[in-house]
């Protein structure tokens, strides 16, 4: 790989500083709990303690197979839409969104993580909306996915074991994983996919009786393109949402790991799981069409109810699956609530300071509260964090793939040591503006539950979901006129 790493670039005061934050207790390298934050990775320490490149696909099977990924499928149903026109949207979605987050889990082989490496996009300062998206990003979908859980939790026990303490359970668990650290976390990714894999198997094989493939809604013209649009969006922002992740968990790959290893591993890691229990979801939730029961069982529950209908048959065997269900929300929120963490230690060098562990549990506690918040509301509360998140995402992706391609010209241009340096990194002025147009374009086509855009409006009686198309449309045009304007001033 060739990265410009010369060594000629001095460091800045934090950069000295970040040898002390280095594992310095002997008892926790013996007990492979990682100490470090969000300092880069050289070559030579990725000569010891690395991970192995099939990590890169077992961490994401035990992500997305989960719970949450069966939610996101039945969104469809919800929306009117038929089993099979659901199922071409996700294999078509997923086959191309897909791509963006196994590219971007190639930028871990620099030893840095995404929302680090950033800065060179976004700029020292203007990378701080990275930073507090990425933030708000990861602190969402650990509540999302938690209820997710907990609801299945709820469906088990008949209502009598309520979501929030589901949501506490899941968290709980997240959070001793990821304070454990990276080691620990590649170590159980590499099975725990496995028991919810068993799980959806056997829900597919007993519910199948009751599902079917009938249009149960008939939508026409305009009002289908809606429903079509809006599910889109949801399943492509399911996707994309690892984007701001998915290198964190590279970077102790083995020194000389091709790209392209990793590029494949991660996107057979994210679409073989993600495609196959998302068109689960889907199918389950046409039992609802069929079965009265199933119908009162998704209004109670949410997917949950449906699971459990779905799974009655197997009798005790069926419940017990429906405790390993529930716990998929683990795995499914690891790299949730561990890059929350290294999110926020890039908010200055005061913040590098901070322990790792500390900032783990700060997003464990903010996910709890705002997890055991969002239970009332779950079903708004999804579509709209579903929705905000991919705009965001989709401003992430596109600055940094312009930067890439256009002003860096690829992999070697990029000064590794300058990671952390506020005289050698731009500003991000370039970057601060096209983020504001960006979000222009995601507020006219935005479809959320409290809100829908004026050009989004105009799609259907109920509108649909454009905002990631604007939101890509504004913040690709403007990106590359602010970026020339600021090395043509600034010079960086």
């Amino acid at each position: 790989m060739n990265y410009n790493s010369s060594n000629s670039v001095p460091k800045t005061v934090s950069e000295s500083d970040n040898t002390s934050s280095k594992p310095t207790r002997p008892w926790l390298g013996r007990l492979s709990i990682e100490e470090g934050g969000i300092e880069r990775v050289t070559d030579e320490e990725r000569l010891q303690n690395t991970t192995k490149f099939w990590n890169a696909a077992t961490f994401w099977f035990s992500a997305n197979m989960a719970v949450a990924t069966l939610n996101i499928g039945s969104l469809g149903g919800s929306l009117g839409l038929s089993f099979w026109d659901c199922f071409i949207i996700i294999l078509v979605v997923n086959i191309t969104s897909d791509l963006l987050p196994a590219w971007t889990a190639v930028f871990g082989l620099t030893g840095l993580r995404m929302t680090t490496f950033s800065r060179y996009s976004f700029g020292y300062w203007g990378n701080m909306l990275v930073v507090i998206f990425s933030m708000i990003a990861t602190t969402g979908w650990n509540a999302i996915n938690s209820i997710s859980g907990a609801a299945v939790l709820h469906a088990l026990s008949d209502g009598t074991f309520p979501v929030w303490a589901g949501v506490i359970v899941i968290c709980v668990a997240v959070w001793v994983i990821c304070v454990l650290g990276i080691s620990w976390i590649h170590r159980l990714d590499t099975f725990i996919w496995i028991p919810p894999l068993v799980v959806w198997c056997v829900a597919a094989g007993t519910g199948a009786s009751q599902l079917t493939g009938k249009d149960h809604v008939g939508l026409k013209g305009p009002d289908k393109a809606a429903a079509v649009l809006t599910y889109m969006a949801s399943i492509f922002s399911f996707s994309v949402s690892w984007v701001n992740c998915a290198a964190d968990y590279n970077v102790r790959m083995p020194k000389g790991t091709p790209r392209w290893h990793i590029f494949s591993a991660t996107y057979v890691g994210i679409f073989v799981p993600t495609v196959l229990v998302q068109t689960l979801g889907a199918a389950l939730y046409t039992g609802t069409v069929t079965n009265p029961a199933w119908k009162d069982a998704y209004t109670e529950s949410s997917i949950g109810g449906l699971l459990k209908m779905a799974l009655e048959p197997a009798g005790g065997f069926g419940k017990f699956l429906m405790v390993l269900a529930a716990l998929s929300s683990i795995p499914n929120n690891i790299p949730n609530n561990y890059s929350f963490a290294l999110h926020a230690q890039n908010l200055g060098p005061w913040a590098m300071r901070i322990p790792r562990v500390v900032m783990v549990t700060f997003g464990f506690v903010a996910a709890i509260v705002i997890g055991c918040c969002a239970a009332k509301y779950f079903a708004d509360a999804l579509q709209t964090l579903l929705s905000v998140i991919g705009y965001w995402t989709v401003i992430h992706i596109t600055i940094v793939m312009e930067e890439h391609f256009i002003f860096r010209r690829g992999w070697s241009g990029y000064d590794l040591n300058a990671w952390n340096s506020m005289t050698e990194l731009p500003f991000g002025w370039a970057a601060i503006g096209a983020f504001g147009f960006g979000f222009l374009g995601a507020a006219l086509g935005m479809k959320t539950a409290w809100y829908s855009g004026p050009i989004a409006a105009l799609v259907g009686t109920k509108g649909a979901n454009i905002g990631h198309e604007l939101t890509f449309a504004f913040s690709g045009v403007t990106f590359p006129l602010f970026r020339w304007a600021e090395k043509r001033i600034g010079g960086r």
